[in-house]
This record gives C-alpha cells, sequence and structure tokens, in this order.
C-alpha cells in the first residue's frame, strides 16, 4: 500500500549501458549482483531491474501487458537495446518469460536467461555457495 509500482528496485549501471537485466524479485536482483561479483564481473556496469512481481498472463499473450516497472524504465532510458530476461523456473516466471518475449521482440533484442539451476537467481547463488538449505527454502518449492 502506497507504493509506485512504476519505480520499482533497481540497480542502474554507472555508464550508459544498452542492456537491462529483469528479475521478479529485489532479492533475485541482489543475488544476481553477488554472483556477477563473486565471477570478477562489474555489476555496476549493468542495469538491473526487479519487476516486484510477475503476473500470469492472459490466455491470448498479445492481450498481456509489460510489467509498469518495464514501461516506465524503457520510456526513461530509450537507447535500451537488449532485455536480458532471469524470470523464474517455476510455471508463472516461464509464462510471464514467453509474454514477454512475444510482447517486446519487435522492439528488443530478448534474451531468456532463467538461473541455470533452484527456482530463482537467490536459489542459484545459495546452492552456488554451499549455503542452500532445503528447510529454508520449502516454501519455494510449493509455489
Amino acid at each position: 500500500s502506497g507504493s509506485d509500482k512504476q519505480y520499482s528496485f533497481r540497480l542502474l549501471a554507472k555508464k550508459p549501458a544498452d542492456t537491462v537485466h529483469l528479475f521478479e524479485a529485489a532479492i533475485d536482483l541482489l543475488s544476481y549482483a553477488t554472483y556477477l561479483k563473486c565471477e570478477g564481473k562489474d555489476y555496476k556496469s549493468e542495469n538491473l531491474l526487479s519487476l516486484s512481481g510477475v503476473y500470469q498472463p492472459k490466455k491470448e499473450i498479445k492481450e498481456s501487458k509489460i510489467p509498469i516497472a518495464l514501461t516506465t524504465f524503457l520510456k526513461v532510458n530509450p537507447h535500451i537495446k537488449t532485455i536480458f530476461l532471469h524470470l523464474d523456473n517455476d510455471k508463472t516466471g516461464r509464462l510471464c518469460t514467453a509474454a514477454l518475449k512475444e510482447l517486446l521482440q519487435k522492439d528488443y533484442k530478448i534474451v531468456d536467461e532463467p538461473p541455470p539451476i533452484g527456482k530463482d537467481f537467490n536459489d542459484f547463488l545459495c546452492m552456488r555457495m554451499g549455503i542452500y538449505n532445503k528447510k529454508t527454502h520449502e516454501r519455494n518449492e510449493e509455489r
């Protein structure tokens, strides 16, 4: 209540970049930034945007809407050419990925890069760092 969904959690590149990486939640965005840092890469050279959750698209994908946080970001950053989708490895995440690919492919290069293992990038980072605890992540598996 009281939040403005147009301005979701984000980390912007220090220098202009023509790419943006999308995540369902802030924790996944931060986990991805941590992963890049662990790989010796500078996450500050990337635009990272959380969508603050995603929705199941409409039956007719072309009738689905682009999340307001992304619409606002793209309007403010018309130089963006490539969108990396790092959405969850669950039914809703995969359906939303398919919808966004369909809706955006005309104007942008779309790259689908879900986490290689785990439900989301936080799970992936925890597994990679050896701190994944099945009991604390049980809720993720229920979704």
